[in-house]
């Protein structure tokens, strides 16, 4: 007995150390440790903001906190989401945390007190305009300019340890002697598109796009193109996507390809390419079909799917009765100066999404919240457009809202910018879901839905087949109703419509329902789960055609 009793101990005693062991394997395991890789703040931050994280490995809220820190300060931060891929929080008012200064992000674990980030930059805290001498909560005299008045949300340099290092100060190059080339940035010096060069008519005719790993590397880099006569139309973090992207109109008397080629030679290291323009997918005539033929689940008003889907499209019509009603977010990322595009495409595929389903346009997901991004304008005749650099910063808008679902129902030719942007979009965590184009059967490839992180979606008719002028190649993933979808029209009713652009939302809505279900899914996974349960259509498996087959919702109420 005595014996029995002393293996009992012996035992008890060794799986302790052994859970012991495993849990600080765990928690040790740089595989394993948190990753933050956004924090959906460009500027500076004062008490009451939104903060986004973005990362990886964040795992559950319960026993970690979300810390704000230097080698003095320590802060927590109040959350109101925490998943393992994002965490929301607000930025508390606290007398610790000094105007102007700067403080690291990251997560800590309560039992151990083991505190992790791989934020690429530190966090500020905005100054103030106030100029009389103020004191900090220790007593310490604040430097002028960070009293306590109006926060100024310009953002100072970073401490000294932050910058790169080995950056010289550019100097003034005389025009058309290429400058020195700065530090290689973040970003990867990608090979040339394997798509024909897109015509004049397909990009902006006077600018060009540049990419930069941080937003100093593309401070540097402006000011090296303003010596060689190019003028910076526009300079932006965008934290989601990790890189800077800097708009540049081009000198007089030089045309885009010209001006590419000029840049690339110059400098190597940093991604540049034409600004190009997306036209949203057409329209065309009649029949109600659509959710019977997938076999959709009933998602009416009742089922409150706390789910987020992104648009990006023309502006929405919010004032239409399938949408007063609906929860509609709109955010404008227009050119300044340029006419906005008419709201019905937009409204149209906003209507399918988060339609009220007491109107004659239910949407498939009318408890979602939509955050609709208006990037299209008209231009040459009323010709509707939309650039790459609107697109862009309207993906990296809603990366940093925490939507990870984004419908893109508009196509163009291949742009190195856009495919950085999409697979950095995936990298954090989003699925893009795009139409996949109306230019016919023997079209070549449109983007963004022909990029590898992105999820192409066709078009089919009541009677399983194609629609005529649907493109088609490798690059389909998947086939949804498209032909005669009814849809809501800007003002007040509704109309049949057909094209590709009306198959991806309902795409966008299934990959809503899968995500409801599991917050923490990945990006890979939830395309996987999409194709994967496709209805076969044509040839056995997938095909130029119809992808994996029909969209089969997962899930519902």
């Amino acid at each position: 007995m005595l014996g029995a009793l002393r293996f009992a101990g012996f035992l008890a005693v060794a799986l302790s150390l052994a859970t012991t062991a495993t849990a600080q394997n765990t928690t040790h395991d740089p595989r394993n440790a948190p990753r933050i890789t956004g924090i959906g703040v460009i500027s500076c931050v004062e008490p009451g903001d939104r903060i986004v994280v973005k990362g990886s490995n964040f795992g559950r809220a319960g026993g970690k906190s979300l810390i704000l820190k230097d080698s003095y300060v320590r802060v927590e931060l109040p959350v109101t989401r925490w998943t393992d891929r994002s965490i929301v929080a607000t930025l508390p008012r606290h007398s610790a945390l000094s105007p102007g200064a700067w403080y690291q992000l990251g997560i800590e674990n309560k039992r151990s007190g083991e505190w992790t980030s791989a934020q690429r930059r530190p966090l500020q805290i905005c100054a103030v305009k106030d100029t009389d001498t103020q004191v900090d909560a220790s007593g310490n005299p604040i430097d002028p300019g960070r009293g306590t008045g109006t926060p100024d949300r310009r953002p100072v340099d970073p401490p000294r340890e932050e910058r790169p290092t080995g950056t010289k100060r550019p100097s003034t190059a005389t025009p058309g002697t290429p400058p020195q080339q700065p530090p290689g940035p973040s970003v990867p010096n990608l090979p040339p598109l394997a798509v024909p060069g897109t015509a004049a008519a397909d990009q902006e005719d006077d600018e060009v796009l540049a990419i930069t790993g941080t937003l100093a590397e593309a401070t540097a880099l402006a000011q090296q193109l303003t010596g060689l006569g190019y003028a910076v139309r526009s300079l932006q973090e965008l934290p989601v996507l990790g890189f800077a992207l800097v708009r540049l109109g081009i000198p007089g008397g030089q045309d885009v390809p010209a001006s590419l080629d000029t840049l690339r030679q110059s400098f190597p290291a940093t991604l540049f390419d034409a600004n190009t323009l997306y036209a949203p997918q057409a329209a065309a005539e009649p029949r109600h079909y659509a959710r019977e033929l997938i076999g959709w689940p009933d998602v009416s008003q009742a089922c409150r799917l706390e789910v987020d889907v992104g648009l990006i499209d023309t502006a929405v019509d919010r004032s239409h009765p399938a949408l007063r009603d609906s929860s509609v977010l709109a955010r404008n990322f227009l050119t300044a100066g340029l006419k906005p595009a008419p709201p019905d495409h937009g409204t149209a595929v906003a209507s399918l999404i988060v339609g009220d389903p007491a109107s004659n346009t239910s949407g498939l997901v009318p408890s979602a919240r939509l955050y609709a991004a208006a990037i299209f304008g008209l231009r040459d005749n009323d010709r509707v457009v939309g650039t790459t650099d609107a697109i862009a910063r309207a993906i990296d808008w809603l990366g940093q809202q925490g939507v990870r679902i984004v419908n893109l129902s508009l196509s163009g030719p291949g742009n190195q910018v856009l495919r950085l942007t999409a697979r950095r979009a995936h990298e954090s965590g989003m699925i893009l879901i795009a139409a996949a184009g109306n230019e016919g059967p023997n079209a070549a490839p449109v983007f963004p839905a022909g990029y590898q992180h992105v999820v192409a979606v066709t078009a089919i008719d009541a009677a399983l087949q194609p629609y005529s002028e649907a493109n088609r190649g490798g690059y389909i993933d998947i086939a949804a109703p498209g032909v005669d979808v009814w849809s809501a029209r800007s003002g007040k009713g509704g109309r049949y419509s057909s094209g590709t652009s009306f198959a991806a939302p309902f795409v966008a809505a299934a990959a809503a329902l899968v995500l409801a279900q599991d917050p923490d899914i990945t990006p890979t996974l939830l395309g996987q789960k999409l194709t994967g349960s496709a209805r076969d259509l044509g040839a056995p498996g997938r095909d130029s055609t119809f992808g994996w087959g029909l969209l089969q919702p997962l899930g519902g109420c």
